[in-house]
């Protein structure tokens, strides 16, 4: 492996838990509330403080990353440890991640998870979950986990994108959480191999995702408009339907900052000062930036502050080997 290839890997691992690190400061309030709490913006960790009055928060710290990453890391570890696509391993590190730590846990996941045969039979009881929601609830815990499946096996788009169906009906079983996964692990994948065209990419993607469900391609063209467009605190405001935490806007998120952003940087700041879902906008949006423009590109005292950076860089480390070993 090339150091190129290198520095993108570390860039997306990177970027996803460095997005949902300092996104969690804005997580679920709204843009005018963001301007508020932060007149002069936020641009670090320490300046995080509302961790101190949220329920189930109390073992966060400035630079500790969200559910986000934590199980993203589930399926890293169970990638490392069994060297291909377990479901059922995959499935039991993150109902250990739950019932032991489960910091930040969406409303999905908890209820997947917790309901009695998940273990032995994670589809069957995710799809129970989701037809006696009525077949509407399309979160973002599956997209907002899905990184490092754009990594591995990474050469062969097709399987990628089989890998991503596979492990996002561990949980998340609608086709608008499977074409989000599906969206995001491709797009890795094709800057992995060296792809620069970014407007060629998105066009690509947008037309392999479309069958998923027609939304699909609304949420496209937002994301080649402006942050305004996506309306990323929606339901945050008084009168609006809530639409805090729906994949498919997590999904443009990621896509605007793929296509707009400056930089690693200047695309992580501007998504988390709309507000809404934002430590997991911006990890997905961190994600594919880290892809984009490498690990180097990350601001170092971003990567510095984040509290269990060592840990991760060993992980990280142990990926790239293994990705070496295939090659």
């Amino acid at each position: 492996m090339n150091n190129h290839l290198n520095d993108k890997i570390c860039g997306i691992i990177f970027g996803q838990a460095i997005g949902d690190a300092i996104g969690f400061g804005t997580e679920w309030i709204s843009k005018q509330q963001v301007t508020e709490k932060y007149p002069n913006g936020l641009h670090d960790y320490n300046q995080i403080t509302r961790y101190n009055d949220l329920k189930g928060m109390e073992g966060w710290f400035p630079g500790d990353w969200t559910d986000d990453t934590d199980q993203m890391l589930c399926i890293l570890d169970s990638l490392l440890e069994k060297q291909e696509i377990d479901i059922h391993d995959i499935a039991a590190k993150i109902h250990h991640w739950a019932i032991t730590d489960g910091m930040g846990m969406g409303r999905t996941v908890y209820t997947v998870v917790h309901t009695p045969g998940f273990l032995e039979n994670p589809y069957e009881i995710a799809n129970k979950v989701w037809s006696d929601s009525g077949q509407k609830w399309a979160a973002n815990g599956a997209v907002m986990r899905t990184s490092v499946l754009g990594i591995w096996q990474y050469q062969n788009l097709d399987q990628v994108k089989h890998n991503a169906e596979k492990v996002s009906r561990i949980t998340h079983p609608d086709p608008r959480c499977l074409g989000s996964c599906v969206a995001v692990c491709l797009t890795l994948s094709n800057l992995l191999q060296g792809e620069t065209d970014i407007e060629q990419l998105v066009s690509k993607i947008a037309k392999i995702v479309q069958s998923y469900h027609p939304e699909f391609q609304e949420y496209f063209d937002k994301a080649a408009l402006s942050l305004d467009a996506l309306d990323l605190d929606e339901g945050l405001n008084p009168g609006e339907t809530d639409r805090v935490g729906y994949t498919l806007k997590t999904l443009s998120a990621g896509f605007w900052a793929l296509q707009q952003a400056q930089s690693y940087e200047d695309g992580i700041l501007r998504i988390i000062h709309e507000g809404g879902d934002a430590d997991t906008n911006a990890a997905v949006a961190g994600a594919l930036l880290g892809a984009k423009f490498g690990y180097s590109a990350i601001p170092k005292r971003w990567v510095d502050g984040l509290v269990y950076r060592q840990e991760l860089a060993a992980k990280v480390e142990r990926l790239m080997l293994y990705q070496r070993s295939r090659n």
